[in-house]
């Protein structure tokens, strides 16, 4: 199964993304608490970090213990679900709809804005704006 963690020094708003995503995926949230990366990849080889920096929170996904994709967050809002769950992330960047589909649910939206959007629990729902890493 999947994992869904933080950085370290996580936020309130890192750890909300992370749980939307990870009941999004069907994966399960992990507090990393003093866990490096290498421990994660025994824990699961393929493992999301939702991380805040100066810059801002960033997503990483791993994938057989090397990172594969990285995106900014540029903003992230957290609203209330209007109708049906999505299970699954729904995304407009076409490179992780690539990257993930066939592993992951995972819908294409069409967007001009990079956006991914994750349904969570209590119909919590997390709404990405995505930049590239820099």
């Amino acid at each position: 199964m999947t994992l869904v963690t933080t950085s370290r020094r996580s936020t309130t708003e890192s750890r909300g993304v992370a749980k939307d995503l990870a009941f999004a995926l069907g994966a399960r949230y992990v507090a990393r608490g003093k866990r490096g990366i290498r421990e994660l990849i025994e824990d699961d080889s393929s493992f999301f970090i939702i991380s805040q920096d100066e810059k801002g929170l960033m997503l990483r996904w791993y994938h057989n213990g090397s990172p594969e994709l990285e995106r900014k967050i540029a903003s992230y809002e957290c609203r209330t679900r209007e109708g049906v769950l999505t299970r699954g992330i729904v995304t407009s960047d076409r490179a992780i709809y690539q990257q993930l589909n066939g592993m992951y649910p995972v819908l294409m939206h069409e967007s001009e804005t990079s956006l991914l959007i994750a349904d969570g629990p209590q119909r919590r729902q997390s709404i990405l704006k995505l930049g590239k890493a820099e």
